[in-house]
């Protein structure tokens, strides 16, 4: 009750605090550089605290409202409010917590509908995806099930005061979990909770997050123009986790593949030993490599978050490690001038993960927009 009043507050303080210039900005469907650009910044007052103390220095026509505290696997959300009326929720990224790095390598997969016990008093029915194959990252699963959870009295608030557009964003593990929060809205809207909600997603270098059916689920429901998934070719985070596909398990049936040995029978002698030998042994080591993830990077890395959530309950895995990334690709592709741009730097490990090199290469392949900053030493901030 005290959440929801909470809220009711929030939103009315948002009403009061509407930008009075007219906005250079409408809510549509597509990507819009300028407009990934300044989620990128919005972004990036996660690293930098003091951004959140000067946002209309920062971005005019963006005011922020709320910060959440630290919840789940050290999760955070903000939300923003833009000159048009457009909510913005920004979701932090992976933090130093080991909760946090376990949220990222607890990659066993779970089912992407079912129910979450949060604590005892609390759990969240989610739906993700309508098709009964559909699976996600039990990781970020579980920080979105936390994340949802809290921001649902605002989002309903925002909603019933006639806050129908949202934006969803993050950067990193928080790209990941936008998708998620997208998905989450939208069938809610599809059931007929937000009926008139629209819901536009910037995953900024995300990783993948759940299989095939998942991202089907995803893009159909998206329609190819509401969300976008934002890459640097050079970024190697967006490359993880590692995948491996089963053949019965990752794929429709009935397939040619799962036929290839009436095939093999037709052709001469030593090719078709060779072939199916050869055939016998890829799906073996693949249905090998998958139990062996899910033993280490599931099982184990699972009991090590119900050690840090111990009233937390999920649902049963998924034989699955086939995880690849919905959405429609932005992809900006290194160049020269990247390289020569960043060669004084001192560069950390993942410095092509940090928001700076992903603001040069939106310049690199989009027009209008500003100049940046001289680098940083650290381009990661």
């Amino acid at each position: 009750m005290k959440k929801v009043y909470y809220s009711f507050l929030l939103v009315c303080l948002c009403c009061l605090n509407l930008h009075a210039q007219k906005s250079s900005y409408r809510f549509q469907s597509g990507f819009d550089a300028q407009e990934c650009d300044d989620l990128l910044q919005l972004n990036n007052a996660f690293v930098d605290t003091l951004s959140l103390d000067k946002h209309d220095y920062l971005i005019p026509e963006y005011e922020f409202l709320h910060q959440s505290e630290s919840i789940g696997l050290d999760n955070m959300w903000n939300l923003w409010m833009r000159s048009d009326d457009t909510a913005v929720i920004s979701l932090r990224g992976t933090t130093s917590d080991s909760k946090s790095v376990l949220a990222d390598f607890y990659c066993a997969m779970l089912p992407a509908k079912g129910e979450i016990v949060l604590h005892k008093k609390d759990t969240l029915q989610y739906y993700l995806a309508t098709d009964e194959r559909a699976a996600v990252h039990a990781g970020f699963l579980i920080g979105f099930g936390y994340l949802a959870k809290d921001m649902l009295p605002t989002i309903d608030s925002l909603y019933q005061s006639g806050h129908h557009n949202f934006l969803v964003t993050g950067h990193s593990q928080g790209g990941s979990l936008s998708y998620y929060i997208s998905a989450w809205l939208l069938h809610l809207k599809r059931k007929g909770i937000y009926p008139l909600m629209q819901v536009k997603t910037y995953a900024c270098a995300p990783t993948k997050v759940g299989n095939m059916y998942f991202a089907y689920d995803y893009d159909n429901i998206t329609a190819a123009k509401w969300s976008f998934s934002v890459v640097n070719t050079a970024d190697p985070v967006p490359e993880m986790p590692l995948t491996t596909q089963q053949l019965e398990e990752d794929m429709n049936a009935p397939n040619p593949i799962m036929n290839l040995a009436k095939r093999f029978d037709r052709m001469p002698f030593f090719q078709r030993i060779f072939l199916k030998k050869a055939f016998n042994n890829m799906e073996k080591k693949a249905t090998k490599s998958s139990e062996a993830y899910q033993k280490y990077l599931g099982k184990y890395c699972g009991k090590f978050i119900q050690k840090e959530l111990p009233e937390l309950k999920i649902p049963n895995t998924i034989n699955t490690t086939y995880f690849v990334r919905p959405g429609v690709p932005i992809t900006l592709l290194v160049n020269p001038a990247y390289y020569a741009y960043f060669q004084k730097v001192k560069k950390t490990a993942y410095y092509h993960h940090g928001i700076v090199p992903y603001r040069f290469l939106l310049r690199e392949y989009y027009s209008g927009l500003s100049d940046l900053e001289p680098p940083q030493t650290d381009p990661n901030k």
